[in-house]
């Protein structure tokens, strides 16, 4: 059976999106001027993270509490995305199950469309919140 990173790479070759593998494990690229990311699977081939890390850095208590709030609506609103707020920042991820042979045509766009859509969509309502 092929990698999963394999089919991964070959679709991203084929849709002109230079990838790499970086130091831990992952499988790293940009699409639309964003930085992304494959998280590594290790032990279940199965499951599918793409990461968008690093969307919004949260400067003081108030933003932080903004943030959690703007990433809650979104992660009640949206299909598949998860909003996380670190100590200093925001990640964004699609997380769902594939089969072994996935067909990565089928969903490798909207996953990345979703992700770019949050992370406007979050980018707005922090602004909003600030005005």
């Amino acid at each position: 059976m092929e990698d999963i990173f394999d089919l991964y790479k070959r679709w991203f070759s084929e849709n002109g999106i230079i990838c790499n593998i970086d130091e831990d494990g992952d499988l790293h690229f940009r699409y639309q001027m964003c930085n992304f990311y494959i998280i590594n699977p290790h032990d279940d081939k199965q499951f599918l993270q793409v990461m968008l890390p690093n969307i919004w850095s949260i400067e003081d208590e108030k933003e932080r509490t903004d943030a959690l709030q703007v990433a809650n609506m979104l992660n009640m609103k949206r299909k598949a995305l998860k909003v996380f707020i670190t100590s200093t920042n925001t990640v964004l991820t699609v997380e769902m199950f594939i089969d072994n042979t996935p067909d990565v045509e089928d969903f490798m766009e909207r996953v990345l469309d979703l992700l770019i859509q949050g992370r406007t969509l979050f980018a707005q309502e922090m602004r909003n919140r600030r005005q």
